[in-house]
């Protein structure tokens, strides 16, 4: 209880009114799904910046959580704001939302925390409609730096026999290096693995490099843009920078039903343990 209490002081503390501040994911605003969407799902909410930038828009939010009393600190956060957030004590493996109840939804820094992450995107799948909109965000694989345990860069390239003494020690006497979560990273995701099983589950999928615009660019990364053009162009390119990228990032749109999802085996898995 102590370590739950601390972990939620730690990220109260870190709050900062740019936090509160934010806009609506880009990613997802660009898609011309997110004019006529009414309802949105924050999954794992946190402190719910996020459900409180969508709430600005004027979008319906629910916002799920496993830990009650972090939902109670976000409960106080949107009511200083002066917006209404439905919160919700949900396991996101087991939603309990009807089908087909939401047009966008959103997972930031989840998979990388939950053994059967599968779960999650499926559930998603399922609350999503037609044409709707899911993204993720979650630990980058290739990329040497492990923003999840401090002191431990190089962590996501061990093998499975060297990690787990390695987090079992950390978690017994370093809790601060892992910010005192009882849920300590446990995955770490590639960008073509993960946006391969998306598409098993009916999603068409788009990494970053596929969603930048010129016109949605800054001026001080706009002579930079024939980068991400030919990133675009020649997806093979990718590999080259996904070292320097600390996070997956995915958008997906539901483009058809499937019944049953059968994972099939891949040269890149979605994700390393």
């Amino acid at each position: 209880m102590e370590n739950s209490n601390q972990y939620i002081q730690q990220r109260v503390e870190r709050l900062t009114q740019q936090d509160l501040n934010r806009k609506p994911n880009k990613w997802i605003a660009q898609m011309p799904q997110c004019n006529c969407a009414e309802r949105v799902l924050d999954i794992a909410c946190g402190l719910a910046c996020e459900s409180i930038a969508w709430a600005r828009l004027g979008k319906k939010v629910t916002a799920i959580d496993f830990n009650l009393d972090l939902l109670i600190a976000a409960k106080k956060l949107v009511t200083s704001q002066g917006l209404k957030v439905d919160f919700v004590v949900a396991d996101a493996t087991r939603m309990p939302f009807r089908d087909s109840a939401f047009e966008i939804a959103f997972s930031d820094a989840l998979f990388e925390h939950v053994p059967n992450w599968q779960n999650i995107a499926t559930e998603a799948s399922r609350v999503l409609s037609q044409n709707g909109v899911f993204f993720v965000r979650t630990i980058n694989r290739h990329n040497p730096i492990n923003p999840e345990i401090n002191h431990c860069h190089l962590y996501p390239w061990l093998p499975q026999s060297v990690k787990a003494p390695i987090l079992r020690w950390v978690m017994r006497n370093k809790p601060a290096w892992v910010n005192y979560t009882k849920f300590p990273a446990i995955n770490w995701f590639t960008h073509r693995g993960l946006a391969r099983f998306l598409r098993e589950l009916g999603f068409e999928t788009f990494e970053i490099f596929d969603l930048v615009r010129k016109e949605s660019t800054s001026q001080k990364r706009r002579s930079l843009f024939f980068l991400m053009q030919l990133l675009k162009k020649f997806p093979i390119l990718r590999y080259s920078v996904y070292p320097l990228m600390p996070m997956v990032q995915i958008l997906a749109v539901k483009t058809c039903v499937q019944e049953q999802v059968v994972t099939k085996a891949a040269e890149e898995p979605a994700y390393a343990k």
